[in-house]
């Protein structure tokens, strides 16, 4: 799977400015492949420039076009293309330590009291008129002469993460950064629950959680009384189902999008546990 984040920072195509792990970047690129799964281990926010795109979760779907922007969490994401052409968007990487470090440090932050509501991997943005303005304000560093200096790529870093958590446009990404700055240990539910429909490796998972490979087993079976092997499978199939039952997705297309590594394993696993091929369960809903 495409790490987006180290692809952008390693192309020479993509203008960019970094400071330690933070990153700008203009991404102006067409999406060719639709959908499009990839990766990134550090969050970031995408301000829609020109063109459009949908993201998917096990939730919901979310159409970003031109002036729209989204936090994206870090972890597994899937986007499909909804317009030809051109593809550009000013993104904006930054860790979970970044925030963290602004939360805790600002005081009027420090007052935000969190909903305790889990939030969706991708957080769409109102934009008020500061927050429009901030994002064109860094747009106009790529057409200066000289890049910004590092201090002052930091201070904008920091505007955006207070701009949001201090204001009132956005409370269910204010209460995530403050739970995120917070919090000692991630929660596994809703990290399984957004990552489900992705063919990630147990490490991946791991990762997310911020725990070690041995550590997310072991805390796994106490979380959810079975292995994350069996409860992947186990789900996976469950939304396969709900897939068949609800779209006109192909067999092919059920496949990628419930996680499946290959056709051939998911039809013997759904036959395993339902006792009928996928095309013969659909089938029957179809003559009832």
């Amino acid at each position: 799977m495409l790490n987006f984040y180290d692809y952008l920072k390693t192309n020479r195509a993509f203008r960019k400015f970094e400071v330690d792990e933070l990153l700008f970047s203009a991404y102006d690129c067409p999406l060719e492949e639709s959908p499009l799964d990839y990766w990134v281990d550090k969050n970031y926010f995408c301000y829609i420039i020109r063109g459009g795109a949908r993201w998917k979760t096990p939730k919901n779907e979310y159409t970003l076009q031109v002036g729209d922007a989204a936090f994206l969490k870090k972890g597994a994401h899937r986007v499909f293309k909804i317009l030809t052409g051109e593809f550009c968007a000013l993104l904006i990487f930054t860790p979970d330590s970044f925030i963290k470090s602004v939360v805790k440090d600002d005081i009027r932050i420090n007052q935000v009291r969190s909903l305790g509501k889990e939030v969706d991997s991708v957080i769409p943005l109102f934009l008020s008129q500061s927050l429009h303005d901030y994002f064109h304000s860094v747009l106009n560093f790529f057409s200066e002469s000289l890049p910004p200096s590092k201090s002052l790529l930091k201070i904008k870093f920091k505007e955006l993460i207070v701009n949001l958590v201090t204001g009132t446009h956005n409370p269910q990404l204010a209460n995530y950064f403050t739970e995120l700055s917070y919090s000692s240990k991630k929660a596994l539910e809703p990290i399984m629950e957004e990552h489900f429909i992705f063919n990630l490796k147990l490490r991946d998972f791991a990762y997310l959680s911020g725990r070690s490979l041995a550590t997310f087993k072991r805390d796994f079976m106490k979380s959810f009384n079975t292995s994350p092997g069996k409860w992947l499978k186990n789900k996976r199939l469950e939304y396969s189902k709900f897939l068949l039952e609800t779209t006109e997705l192909n067999i092919g297309e059920i496949t990628l999008e419930s996680g499946f590594e290959n056709t051939s394993h998911f039809i013997r696993v759904f036959k395993e546990k339902y006792d009928h091929s996928p095309l013969k369960l659909r089938k029957s809903l179809q003559i009832n």
